[in-house]
This record gives structure tokens, C-alpha cells and sequence, in this order.
């Protein structure tokens, strides 16, 4: 291409990485573009919070404007800012390589509580302006008090450092993208089949004209097919749902091995108890509709179910089959015992990791009063495992699946660099 292209984008200092990172990738490749800064209704009316914003594309529509006007070549946007059907006239040229979408949960040092989940001390401020993320933070955490955040990241990261909050919640790909210096802060990382993030979260898609042929093919290099295929199913689910920025609706498709993984969260409204699905399939054709499926409010539930474990009133399993009126019968039927009464500390002298398999584990071990080195280092195998390691006052510094054998825990032992470790089952 013999002239310069000119790449439409917000003004904000992520959006501006997002731009100049294209702009990189073009030089790469040999063609010359520069920036040229739009704002967009969602930087100009920052007194509201998204919900209460009318219509759809709050950040994109004046980019994509321009577009259709001729006065940019590309626009580049956050993927999961875009609506899920383009302008007539406009199409997405190039989908980038996805950064972790997983989510941050910053916390003030002295709002942190290790006994409580995710650390936020008991009744916390938490910021943030996403649906999707207020329904699965309550659903963890019902004691929370979820507060509008606006504001770029800088911004948002500044009104913590100002006592507004005791935490806020941030996407991980922009604060690893800005190089944010966060060490005053207590960080609780979130994967995606933690809390859902939200469809084409941490991914960036390049917005061309349709008419645009040779910019198209010019792109290709910058397109990330595979990438594409898997946004493709969360944005189809949330486009089946009807839903834009307001929807509590998270949605989240990996492949593992030869299989698509799908982890879909949603509620009807931000403070609503959200459904969670996992669904595994061969292909991607046909899997949002079957998806969409299971959420049919005309969907048929079990009247009651027997459980083999004790569920407490707060238990997050409890909760969701109750919100559908479904009778819960929860009994245990193994009782475990210690088998060690006495701990030789001794042999605990140069641990540096501790693996735990079960909760019961957890709890038999901090029962011996175990002497552990300062810098010792704890695994879980769970999140129940986890929850009763936060009991007794230790962060988990690993969380692996619920895996139920020795061999399992060794094989995830080979992930953490560690010299000498114990694994009480």
C-alpha cells in the first residue's frame, strides 16, 4: 500500500496501547499508519453508570461513523465493546491473539481479610460498572457492597488509592497490557472458569469497511483464525440472548485437546444469583444455540435431590439449585479420622510447599499445630480445600482442579518450583 493508513481510536491510555500495538504490527509487516483520537459517548458521559446509558456501542458507534465517512481506514476496538452485529458496510478484518482474560480483584492492604473469600473484609466497598460482574461477585460474596465505578484504569486505580473503595474489580489483560505498578495493593487473581469474563474479553478486533479488499488482505497477517472461531461462540450466546453491555452475561470458550470448553454465566439483573453452565463439544456449529438451550426459563428442573455431603445455608451449590425451587437433602455418608494424633515437626524443618488433596486434610493438619518454616508455600486441590485454608488464616499460593489422587497432586507439583513438600491426603 503506497500510503499511510489512519487508525481510528479512543483517547484513553489502554485504547491507545491497543492502537499503537496495531500500528506496530503494521510497521512489521511494512505499511505506515498513524492515530487519529475519537471520543466516544462512553468518554464523555462518565456521571452514569453503563446500565443507565442508552442504546448500544457506548465506545465504538463514532468510530465506526467515521468509518462509513471515510476518514479513518481501521478502527480498533476492544473486542468485547462492540456490538455483536456490525453496521452495514462495516466488518471485523483481523481478531488479535487473546491476553488472560481473567479478572483482578485489587484490595486495600488494610481491608484485607483472609478468612473471608476472595480476601475483601466482611460487608467491603467493591467498584465496578459491569453487570456480569456485580451477579458473580454477589454469588460469591453476598455481603458485599458493589458501588458504580467509571473512569479509565488509571482512574479507577487512583479512587482506591483515595480510600473510595476497599477493592475494585479490573480485567487482568488491561492492567498487564498498561504495565501498571499494583504493589500497594493486595491482588486476588480470578481465572475464567472463576468468574466468567465477558465475551471477547482481552481479545482486540481491527473494524474495516466491507468495501476495503485489498486493507482486508493486507490485514491477514495480524488475523488470529483460532481466536476468532472460539470469540465466535461467545459472542453468538450473547447475541442469542439478546444482550449488550447491560446484560449480566459472562461467557468464556476454550479449546482443550479436541474439544471446545464453554463456561457461561448469567442473570436476569446485576443483583441476581447468576446460572453457571460448563458445556464440552466436538465442533462450535450449533453449540451457542445449545447453550442458549439450557437457560430456557420453561426448562424442566428436578422437584428434589439427594446430596452425599453436608451443604451449609451459605453454600454457593445450595444457593443456585434453590434459586429454582428445587428440594435439597444433604447428607454425608463417609466420616474421615485423623490417622496421625502427633506431629513430629521435625520433618516439616525444610518444607517450602504444602499440598492439600481434601479440606478435611486442611483441617486434620493446622490440628496437629504444625511448625512451618516462614516462606512456606501452600497447593489446594479445589476451592474447598481453599475456603477451609482460608479458615485457618493461610492464602492457597497454587489452586489446582479437584483432583483426587496422589499421582495427580505430584504431577501438579511439577507446575511450582519447589525443593522439599508434603501432600497430607
Amino acid at each position: 500500500m503506497d500510503r499511510t493508513l489512519i487508525i481510528g481510536t479512543r483517547g484513553s491510555d489502554l485504547a491507545l496501547w491497543q492502537a499503537h500495538f496495531v500500528q506496530d504490527s503494521l510497521a512489521a509487516i511494512g505499511i505506515t499508519a498513524e492515530l487519529k483520537i475519537i471520543k466516544t459517548q462512553g468518554d464523555k458521559i462518565l456521571h452514569l453508570s453503563l446500565d443507565k446509558l442508552e442504546g448500544k456501542g457506548f465506545f465504538t458507534k463514532e468510530l465506526e461513523e467515521e468509518l462509513l465517512a471515510g476518514t479513518i481506514d481501521l478502527a480498533v476496538h476492544s473486542h468485547k465493546d462492540l456490538p455483536t452485529e456490525n453496521p452495514p458496510g462495516l466488518i471485523i478484518a483481523a481478531v488479535s491473539e487473546r491476553e488472560d482474560p481473567s479478572e483482578l480483584l485489587l484490595i486495600l492492604k488494610d481491608c484485607v481479610d483472609v478468612h473471608q473469600k476472595l480476601s475483601v473484609k466482611y460487608g467491603g466497598i467493591v467498584g465496578t460498572s459491569s453487570n456480569r460482574r456485580k451477579a458473580q461477585l454477589l454469588a460469591y460474596r453476598p455481603d458485599l457492597d458493589i458501588i458504580d465505578l467509571r473512569g479509565n484504569v488509571p482512574t479507577r486505580v487512583n479512587k482506591l488509592r483515595n480510600e473510595n473503595y476497599d477493592a475494585i474489580m479490573l480485567a487482568k489483560a488491561g492492567v498487564s497490557r498498561l504495565g501498571l505498578d499494583l504493589s500497594d495493593f493486595h491482588i486476588e487473581e480470578l481465572t475464567p472458569t472463576e468468574l466468567v469474563p465477558a465475551p471477547a474479553q482481552g481479545a482486540l478486533a481491527i473494524q474495516i469497511r466491507e468495501s476495503d479488499g485489498e486493507l482486508l488482505n493486507l490485514l491477514q497477517p495480524l488475523n488470529h483464525p483460532e481466536v476468532a472461531c472460539e470469540l465466535a461462540v461467545e459472542r453468538t450466546v450473547l447475541k442469542l440472548f439478546g444482550g449488550g453491555c447491560h446484560l449480566p452475561l459472562g461467557c468464556y470458550c476454550r479449546k482443550d485437546g479436541d474439544m471446545y470448553q464453554v463456561f457461561t454465566s448469567k442473570a436476569d439483573e446485576g443483583g441476581d444469583f447468576p446460572d453457571r453452565l460448563f458445556t464440552e463439544a466436538a465442533t462450535t456449529e450449533g453449540l451457542p444455540e445449545k447453550i442458549v438451550s439450557y437457560f430456557d426459563k420453561a426448562r424442566q428442573f428436578p422437584q428434589k435431590v439427594f446430596i452425599s455431603r453436608d451443604l451449609p445455608e451459605t453454600s454457593y451449590f445450595r444457593r443456585a439449585l434453590e434459586k429454582h425451587g428445587i428440594e435439597i437433602e444433604a447428607r454425608s455418608l463417609i466420616r474421615t479420622v485423623p490417622v496421625i494424633m502427633v506431629l513430629d515437626h521435625y520433618i516439616l524443618k525444610h518444607i517450602n510447599w504444602v499440598f492439600f488433596s481434601s479440606k478435611n486434610a486442611v483441617e486434620y493438619f493446622f490440628n496437629l499445630e504444625p511448625l512451618l518454616p516462614k516462606k512456606t508455600k501452600f497447593g489446594v486441590m479445589g476451592s474447598g480445600s481453599e475456603d477451609m485454608l482460608r479458615r485457618k488464616g493461610h492464602f492457597a499460593d497454587y489452586i489446582g482442579g479437584d483432583i483426587g489422587s496422589g499421582r495427580s497432586c505430584w504431577r501438579v507439583c511439577q507446575t511450582v518450583q519447589w525443593h522439599n513438600g508434603v501432600v497430607p491426603f
